[in-house]
């Protein structure tokens, strides 16, 4: 059935014949499938955050004496505020199409990223910690944001069923640089293959399922005068290095 009556509507999908795509249109694409991830873990994140709030809520119903309403106000204060807190950032990243760089705080935005993952890290009992001290860089917030998503969402498939999953990102602060580490316990990349930065057509199983995460991925940290490189891994696992400009 058409939408109007006498009205056609002709949608065309883009093809590249085996080319790669514009970068743009891949970084919205890999943006979006981002996205779609972060939403279906943040249904759960909320709901969970509503019944502790309608828990205590209940609690505080039972005892009203002041000691009670001041603890339970608190606790359902800072879950509302923490629940406000993720929605704002996914809403950010989500819109943020085209950020101005300048003033990026990597420790901050590394925190956020993990905290937008949260809920899959738990789920895949990956045991997860940020280090490294705050220094601002010369990046824009949203693209950062969108690199490291990337990385730890590579990270959760590399590490998904295995025992022990630990991921680690750290940030050290260099003479003219910020790093920023993304380390991984797991199988590390299979022998002989390298990372996937310019690979096309890309490889099922990457960031958001589409295969471009590390690609969309070095040409963002590229429009900030950085770069994201692979390193090798003592004893396995897989360590991605973003440098940005200070």
């Amino acid at each position: 059935m058409l939408p109007f009556p006498g009205v056609s509507v002709e949608v065309q999908t883009p093809v590249w014949k085996g080319e790669c795509p514009p970068i743009d249109w891949l970084t919205l694409a890999n943006r979006h499938a981002l996205v779609t991830r972060l939403l279906s873990a943040m249904v759960h994140d909320v709901n969970n955050t509503l019944q502790v709030v309608s828990g205590a809520a209940e609690v505080l119903a039972m005892d009203p004496t002041p000691e009670a309403v001041t603890k339970r106000t608190d606790a359902i204060v800072g879950h509302a505020r923490q629940a406000t807190a993720v929605l704002h950032a996914l809403s950010a990243f989500a819109r943020d199409a085209d950020p101005a760089a300048g003033g990026a705080r990597p420790r901050a935005i590394a925190e956020q990223a993990v905290a937008l993952r949260l809920y899959a890290l738990r789920k895949a009992r990956i045991a997860v910690t940020v280090s490294g001290d705050e220094c601002p860089c010369a990046a824009a917030h949203g693209r950062v944001l969108q690199v490291l998503l990337n990385l730890l969402v590579n990270a959760e498939q590399a590490l998904a069923g295995r025992a022990g999953a630990t991921l680690v990102v750290r940030v050290r602060t260099e003479a003219a640089h910020v790093s920023i580490a993304v380390e991984d316990n797991g199988p590390g990349l299979p022998e002989g293959r390298s990372a996937s930065f310019d690979a096309w057509p890309p490889r099922p199983g990457a960031a958001g399922h589409l295969g471009v995460g590390l690609l969309v991925s070095q040409a963002l940290a590229g429009r900030d005068g950085g770069d994201l490189s692979h390193l090798p891994t003592p004893g396995g696992g897989a360590t991605f290095v973003l440098r940005l400009p200070r």
